[in-house]
């Protein structure tokens, strides 16, 4: 792994404990989200990830303010190379009606922010191709509750990098939110 890669995960397990360490009666949001990635401008690519495109962990900061650290990573060997792909952000979800009752239905905003960056090494080849940027967006979503503490949550968002603005997506996200109390 790379530096950059290895200091976007600690960021993150850093945060997502610190935040962790002072919940104490509104419990943690873990989540898996499923998703599509649909390129614009000169980054015209599709990427699909099923079952799994991110987990994240969400922090009740009110009824309505959750923090939400996501992190996402993919490698792919083959043909003597190895590819791989990271993004860490953290989210606010502004939950557009108060969260008392999770068995209700709701709507949300989540603003966003974090790095997005890929690696590729060609086996016997010290020319490895990387980039790393920050990136910022917003996104729209509603979570619908299954049962007690599971709930699924639908998300369409935006994204734009810093210093490579060919980067900019659409992404689509269905995942599964467990609730630990």
């Amino acid at each position: 792994m790379t530096i950059s890669i290895r200091a976007a995960i600690a960021s993150a397990l850093f945060f997502t404990s610190s935040v962790a360490g002072a919940q104490t009666s509104r419990g943690v949001e873990l989540g898996i989200d499923a998703g599509v990635a649909i390129g614009l401008g000169d980054n015209s690519q599709t990427v699909i990830s099923f079952p799994a495109q991110a987990f994240r962990a969400g922090f009740a900061m009110s009824d309505r303010i959750s923090i939400e650290p996501k992190l996402g990573f993919s490698i792919s060997t083959g043909d003597n190379s190895t590819s791989s792909s990271y993004r860490a952000e953290v989210g606010a979800l502004y939950h557009l009606s108060p969260r008392v009752d999770r068995m209700r239905s709701g709507v949300y905003v989540r603003p966003f922010a974090g790095i997005a960056g890929f690696n590729v090494s060609v086996d016997g080849d010290d020319n490895d191709v990387g980039d790393t940027n920050g990136l910022l967006g917003v996104g729209l979503g509603l979570k619908v509750p299954l049962i007690s503490r599971l709930s699924t949550r639908f998300e369409a968002n935006v994204a734009g990098t810093f210093g490579d603005e060919s980067n900019s997506q659409i992404g689509l996200l269905a995942g599964f939110s467990f609730f630990t109390r």
